[in-house]
This record gives C-alpha cells, structure tokens and sequence, in this order.
C-alpha cells in the first residue's frame, strides 16, 4: 500500500485478475508499480493486438517501459505528470518499433499521487472512474465504434457487440506517431478506478464494477469478474485483462443497500469459482 498521508487522502487497496479466455495465446499485460518513496502509484493495461504477430511483445513492452519510468523518472512524474505520461508514452511507441515491425499495443495508464489521477490511452483498453455508484468519466476509445456512438448512429451499449468492436485507428507501434488523449481528476476516499482490456468491458457492465468492488473488495472483485467476462464470451472470449483500485474507506458498519449488493453479488462470486 501507499505510505499514510493525510486522513483526507486516499490509500488504494488493488485488485488484479488477467484471463486468458479462448484466444490461443495470453496478449494482454498490465502492472502496478510504486514510486521509490511510495508516496505515488502508476497502474498500466496493455492489449497487444491480436492481429499482429507480435501483439504480446508489443504489450510486455508497455509494461516494462512503465516498470522503468516510474522508479526512474519521479521527478517529472511529480512537476508535470501529464507531460510525463506522454514522454513515456513516446517512449513506449519507439521501443516497440526498434524491436519489431509488426508488434502493437493498446495502452491506458493512470498516476496517482496526493488528491489527483493523471490517465493517458491509446486504443480501446479502458479506465473508468466511480463515485458513490455513478460514473463520473470513462476514456475514450479510438475505434470505429466509438465514433459511430459520437455521431448518433448506435447506443453506447451496442458498443461491445458491433462488428466493428475491434477495428481500431490509433495504438502503440506502426508508422504513425502515437496520438492519446490524456486528462485529470481529483479522487477521493471510496473512489473506485477501473483499468481493463477490452475482453472485460465487453461482457462486464459498469454497475457490475462498481457494485462488486463495494459488495467484496478489489481482490475478489478483480477475480470474479474477469473470470465472469471469459464464462460469458464463450468460444469467442478475448483476453480480459481488470485492475481495480478502492480508495480506502475505513471499517465503518455498512448499510442496508451495500448489504444487499453484497448479498446480490455472493452468487455472482461462487458462480465465477464453479
């Protein structure tokens, strides 16, 4: 855990659960890596792109490059985060290209440090941000179903079952310069943050994250829900690839409405284990 800072300032409790469905090879990577004081934490997924036969290279080399920037480049990190993430970024799209032609990857990354998140994706892996049961942003994806969802053509829940889910116009690796998007936001105690590829955000509902982060913790969370994306892809289940992180709330007694999520996702926990 991050060293205690101010009571007013969150800890994050973490969660993390990789699945590699029915693809025939494991492509999605992620990491969790902690600044040397510990006063500062990088959260990373990365989806190599299965169309490329190096899409795993191209993952593993998101997460190394971040593994490495983070306990050596705390200095940026702190004066200007967003910059930061963005020289890693570059960082990572050249690194791919010295070592191979035809690797790519999706990246979505997040620093947290004090009161604040900085994020940073390219492609479709996801990062959502929950407070008090709502929504508050979700990334954008780069993909042609997201812009079919911005022009009014499909609702944002045919996303995951379109065609064109995959069809994807940016990602790490290739010739084009790597264009993000990035942004910030304050967080708070009992926030809950979301990173996944998107073999989980295609079978896993926002209120399901949220719900089942609240009900049981990050750790079982993580597990029973990129467990429950795989059972309900099938035959045709992607990667799924979920790290959760809860602002630490405190043990005060629960309510009745967390008691009955709690006892609505019991099922959904043993189910995912059976």
């Amino acid at each position: 855990m991050i060293s205690p800072e101010p009571a007013t300032l969150p800890q994050w409790e973490r969660g993390v659960a990789s699945e590699q469905g029915s693809r025939h090879e494991q492509q999605d990577r992620w990491g969790i890596f902690c600044a040397p004081d510990q006063q500062g934490l990088l959260a990373v997924v990365a989806d190599g792109m299965g169309g490329h036969l190096d899409g795993a290279l191209g993952a593993q080399i998101v997460v190394d490059s971040a593994r490495h920037f983070a306990q050596n480049s705390l200095k940026l990190l702190r004066s200007d985060p967003l910059t930061a993430l963005e020289s890693l970024n570059r960082q990572i799209h050249d690194s791919i290209n010295r070592q191979s032609e035809t690797a790519r990857s999706t990246v979505v990354m997040v620093w947290l440090e004090r009161d604040r998140a900085h994020w940073l994706n390219i492609g479709d892996s996801r990062l959502y941000h929950f407070r008090g049961g709502r929504r508050l942003m979700r990334t954008r994806d780069h993909s042609a179903v997201q812009l079919l969802m911005d022009l009014g053509e499909i609702e944002e829940s045919q996303m995951a079952s379109h065609p064109a889910q995959n069809r994807l116009y940016r990602c790490l690796g290739g010739p084009d310069d790597p264009k993000p998007d990035k942004g910030h936001f304050s967080i708070q105690s009992g926030d809950v943050l979301a990173l996944c590829s998107d073999g989980v955000w295609e079978y896993v509902s926002e209120s399901e994250l949220w719900e089942a982060t609240l009900a049981s913790g990050p750790v079982t969370a993580a597990d029973a829900l990129a467990t429950q994306a795989v059972q309900r892809g099938g035959a045709s289940a992607d990667n799924a690839t979920l790290i959760l992180l809860r602002g630490n709330i405190g043990t005060s007694t629960p309510t009745q409405w967390l008691q009955d999520v709690s006892a609505k996702f019991a099922g959904l926990f043993n189910r995912a284990r059976q």
